[in-house]
């Protein structure tokens, strides 16, 4: 396991870890999530005997509020770990004074591998679809178009309304659209994961059974 300082946290994060409801939608997701399969991935470039300035799970988690919508970017998650002590709590950060700045991300990104951050990425992304599922967590973020079918093959989708919105905006731009499909089987659910491949980064994702 990676090697962490013993967790202190300051008197405000405190405050807001003590306010932190049980039933914090947030809160649910996060620990409905499996992170233990983390280490063992970054243990070459997260040496294992060394204490950490962040947690490589606090940051793993960071980037999977921009999926809950939370933030739209690096910049403004590192804005809104330093401002909203909940979600940094959440997280996993000490101190919201000392959470990552915007650039941390990209380093981070960059020093455990392209490769094996979008695929930990993807990991998660499908293990959060399963845990918004079941805890009936509407997963409204403009970057992830979530398709689910019920036992009865009835689809629906986080657009919400009648009309998809994603649809019209995937018609517009789908020509010049390269594409890749991954499969992952999380719970007895089948999850499709449509990538982009300029992107890496999912932009839709179908839940089925795992019997369909």
């Amino acid at each position: 396991m990676i090697k962490q300082k013993k967790r202190q946290l300051s008197f405000t994060t405190y405050e807001a870890y003590k306010k932190i409801k049980k039933d914090d939608t947030i809160k649910i997701l996060f620990e409905a999530i499996d992170w233990s399969f983390i280490p063992s991935l970054i243990k070459d470039t997260y040496p294992t005997d060394r204490e950490l300035i962040y947690d490589p799970i606090a940051l793993f988690k960071s980037q999977i509020l921009i999926w809950l919508g939370e933030a739209g970017s690096n910049r403004k998650l590192a804005n809104a770990l330093r401002f909203n002590s909940r979600l940094c709590v959440l997280c996993g950060f000490d101190n919201f004074l000392k959470t990552p700045a915007h650039s941390t991300f990209s380093y981070f990104r960059k020093r455990i591998g392209k490769d094996n951050y979008y695929k930990i990425l993807q990991h998660l992304i499908s293990q959060l679809i399963i845990a918004a599922f079941k805890h009936e967590v509407n997963i409204n973020s403009k970057r992830l178009h979530v398709v689910m079918y019920d036992a009865d093959g009835n689809k629906s989708c986080n657009c919400g309304g009648n009309r998809c919105k994603f649809n019209l905006q995937y018609i517009n731009k789908k020509n010049n659209l390269k594409t890749c499909i991954k499969i992952f089987i999380v719970d007895g659910f089948k999850i499709k994961m449509i990538i982009d491949k300029a992107t890496r980064l999912p932009i839709e994702v179908i839940l089925k059974s795992k019997e369909d």
